[in-house]
């Protein structure tokens, strides 16, 4: 079994970009705390609102499970009113009816969180957006009746929390590869906003709502009301939006007694075995770390660093790392990439004994155990399925 006898991060020190990264990701978390305040939450209804997230995730369940989900319309979310909670379930349950997998949820309910924050503007403030959507009649909006005899103006039935819900949805299916995307560029393309990259801040509680409403819908793969809830493997995507970066054993775990510098988990796959980015986001490096400078050989437990490697930058201050690699990665820093793909194929580069995959998860810049993160997310890792 392969394993590494050095911490992949010991990088020589003009090669480590950790504290930099750290603080920027930190500040963009304290911007988009901020903002929540801006948005018209109270300090006191955002406290509510960051417990809720937390109990979630310290609550989630680690696999997937194989029960069957139905909308709880009597949730109750510290921080949301009776209004906003049943439109949310409103959403979830358009998207159940409509076949939509859990992930168009979660996006649904993070677009209505920033354009309306789940409430039902009837009359328009904004130009002529209303409803949960803020959809314009102007631009095309509302104009198909929902039936035959439907004689609501455009805005009458955009008001309908139910039609508008539909139609996002039916324009969400439309864009390639939506259940792939960052939330930010999917939600953008449907909405067509001034401001895109505002809807990736609600993609954890949007989760935390889906999975508060149906039990857990967004940690697994599912496409039916009433289905079983699957674990994702690579390729498949969990209604959080993440998957698998690659099926195998867990070799060396997080932080060992024997080894506590040990930042993320060893998955044991052959060599040439491709590398699948864990989830959307944007590439913040790809290149290689090793103190010998040469990452196209195998590497040894003299050689300090993580070989070829990757590091991606999600939503909500959320990173992930991918060490070892046998040649140079597939994608560019700066380039963004969709959940399930192909960053790199498994090797044995910088501070390795054998061919694996060394996965990191980090929050805010800290490393954190990558085994229930990943489960909290339908996708275990160490698995063959």
């Amino acid at each position: 079994m392969a394993i590494d006898v050095r911490p992949e991060t010991a990088a020589p020190p003009e090669q480590n970009p950790n504290r930099l990264k750290k603080l920027v990701i930190i500040g963009i978390c304290v911007i988009a705390a901020g903002s929540l305040l801006c948005l018209g939450f109270t300090p006191m209804v955002f406290s509510g609102i960051v417990q809720s997230m937390r109990d979630s995730a310290e609550n989630a369940q680690e696999g997937c499970g194989s029960l069957g989900f139905t909308v709880d319309d009597d949730v109750k979310i510290d921080g949301l009113a009776a209004d906003q909670l049943q439109n949310a379930a409103t959403i979830v349950g358009v998207g159940q009816k409509m076949q939509v997998p859990p992930r168009g949820w979660v996006i649904a309910l993070a677009t209505a969180l920033q354009e309306s924050l789940l409430h039902n503007y009837t009359v328009a403030t904004d130009h002529d957006s209303v409803g949960l959507f803020q959809q314009r009649p102007s631009s095309g909006w509302g104009n198909a009746p929902a039936t035959a005899t439907d004689t609501r103006t455009p805005a009458q039935r955009l008001a309908d929390p139910s039609y508008a819900s539909a139609k996002f949805y039916e324009k969400l299916l439309r864009q390639p590869g939506w259940n792939q995307r960052r939330l930010a560029e999917v939600a953008q393309a449907v909405q067509i906003s001034a401001f895109p990259e505002r809807y990736a801040r609600w993609e954890s509680f949007a989760t935390l709502l889906v999975n508060r409403l149906t039990k857990g819908a967004a940690n697994g793969v599912v496409a039916t009301q009433g289905d079983p809830i699957r674990c994702a493997t690579p390729g498949q995507i969990t209604g959080a939006g993440w998957t698998v970066p690659a099926l195998g054993q867990v070799g060396s775990g997080f932080r060992p007694p024997d080894r506590p510098s040990h930042q993320g988990v060893d998955i044991i796959v052959p060599r040439f075995t491709v590398i699948h980015a864990a989830s959307a986001g944007i590439v913040i490096t790809s290149k290689c770390n090793a103190s010998t400078g040469n990452c196209d050989v195998d590497g040894g437990i003299s050689v300090k660093g993580c070989g070829w490697y990757v590091e991606i930058a999600h939503t909500s201050g959320l990173t992930t790392r991918y060490c070892h690699m046998v040649e140079r990665p597939l994608v560019q820093v700066g380039q963004t990439v969709v959940a399930g793909q192909p960053l790199g194929r498994v090797g044995s580069s910088g501070n390795s004994s054998g061919p694996h995959l060394h996965f990191e998860t980090r929050v805010n810049g800290d490393a954190v155990n990558p085994i229930p993160f990943m489960a909290a997310r339908g996708a275990p890792l160490g698995t063959r399925q």
